[in-house]
């Protein structure tokens, strides 16, 4: 198969992949009344720490006043909290309750249950091979990255924990 027809594949799986385990978290949310842009602003905090308002757009590619509405409905729910900084009275953080931490944590738990019960099917060979070819990938995908040309240069400092 040649190189071209590979990569094809594997972006094709990499979002059949995605998609049913962003399914996954999904049907945790519903039961939660979270939207998906709620949890990711949650995901993000968890991820990022605490951000201020315009961080929290950034990497969340949204606008201001959209960002603003869905602070304001986290906030009410107790998910997160609004901080003034005491440097600078006009800057607004948005820092992760525990309560908003605990609906990431649920997501996270069903997505890898989900997963574990998929790797079951797996020998330990078979698992173990494929973490080093998956660990392999993410690590080479993260050099080239680094060293590729970004529109928006902010884009490329964002790195999510493993």
């Amino acid at each position: 198969m040649s190189n071209k027809a590979v990569t094809k594949s594997l972006e094709v799986m990499f979002r059949q992949v995605n998609t049913v385990i962003y399914k996954r978290g999904r049907s945790v949310l519903t039961g939660m009344q979270v939207s998906t842009l709620q949890f990711n602003a949650l995901l993000t905090l968890r991820e990022f720490g605490t951000l201020t308002m315009g961080e929290l757009c950034k990497y969340l590619f949204i606008a201001c006043s959209t960002a603003t509405d869905l602070v304001d409905r986290l906030e009410k729910v107790g998910f997160v909290e609004r901080l003034r900084d005491h440097k600078d009275r006009r800057v607004v953080r948005v820092n992760l309750l525990p309560k908003g931490e605990e609906v990431v944590n649920s997501v996270i738990m069903e997505r890898q249950v989900f997963l574990g019960e998929v790797l079951e099917e797996y020998s330990d060979q078979e698992r173990a091979d494929l973490h080093r070819v998956l660990e392999l990938l993410a690590a080479r995908i993260e050099k080239i990255d680094s060293t590729l040309p970004c529109k928006d240069e902010w884009i490329k400092t964002i790195k999510i924990k493993i």
